[in-house]
């Protein structure tokens, strides 16, 4: 099954689409619900104090909704997100090798990266780069240690997706370089921020500010990762039957 020239514009194929045509998914539909629960998540978690009279993590009401707390209902939404992005990019990379378009490869080692994602906000592996950096080197007066590793290792992933969705529909190329940017923008890059902060002394609500914002944008790009692959995705339906056709750069 082919499409041949069909604009990319999802709103411009919902409404000239007829029975026997490809419809795009409507994935931008999905991203407000989502960033109402992530708004709503960060808002809980900044707020706690002033609703239970006592410091960020004090009671069981704000420990639970502590965006920098773990095995909380702000690390299960995250690691939620995150594999659920992780299980619609194998999806699409299924699609792409039944259906041998160009960029399977691609999809799957996209899907690789965000389950490791996943993998690490659920067991935190990135702060236990820090042992591993100390049996190396001392390094003082440097409150992220895993950071050492940590730049290098984002720069790596970067470029690993950058070079990956060369071959992809180009909305979903934007949507995966975007969403992976932020992610580690917000993880690498305000993590460093916070840790100078840190250093220098700042207002515990600056830093509380910061790491708030930090989850808000990992929220965020993860909410990106999560529709790209069901932006190059188009859908079928003859009689009861619905099929799936996937999109490469040179089929829109």
């Amino acid at each position: 099954m082919t499409t041949e020239n069909r604009p990319e514009d999802p709103e411009t194929d919902e409404r000239s689409s007829v029975g026997g045509h490809d419809h795009p998914l409507r994935w931008r539909r999905l991203l407000f619900p989502l960033g109402v629960v992530h708004v709503l998540v960060v808002t809980l978690s900044l707020i706690s104090p002033f609703l239970t009279g006592e410091e960020r993590g004090a009671t069981p009401f704000s420990a639970y909704f502590d965006v920098n707390g773990e095995g909380n209902f702000p690390t299960w939404w995250s690691v939620a997100q995150l594999a659920a992005a992780s299980t619609s990019l194998v999806f699409v990379a299924v699609l792409a090798q039944h259906q041998k378009i160009r960029g399977a490869a691609a999809w799957w080692i996209l899907g690789g990266i965000v389950f490791l994602f996943s993998l690490d906000e659920g067991t935190q592996l990135h702060e236990r780069l820090d042992a591993l950096v100390l049996q190396f080197a001392e390094v003082p007066d440097f409150t992220f240690v895993w950071l050492i590793l940590g730049v290098p290792l984002a720069a790596v992933v970067l470029i690993m997706a950058i070079i990956s969705t060369r071959r992809l529909p180009e909305k979903s190329t934007r949507l995966i370089v975007l969403g992976i940017a932020t992610l580690l923008f917000a993880a690498v890059g305000l993590e460093f921020v916070a840790g100078e902060l840190i250093r220098l002394g700042a207002p515990v609500i600056a830093l509380e500010l910061l790491s708030h914002l930090e989850e808000f944008m990992e929220l965020i790009a993860g909410s990106l990762l999560l529709v790209a692959p069901l932006a190059a995705v188009r859908t079928r339906t003859s009689g009861r039957a619905t099929s799936f056709t996937l999109m490469d750069r040179d089929r829109r």
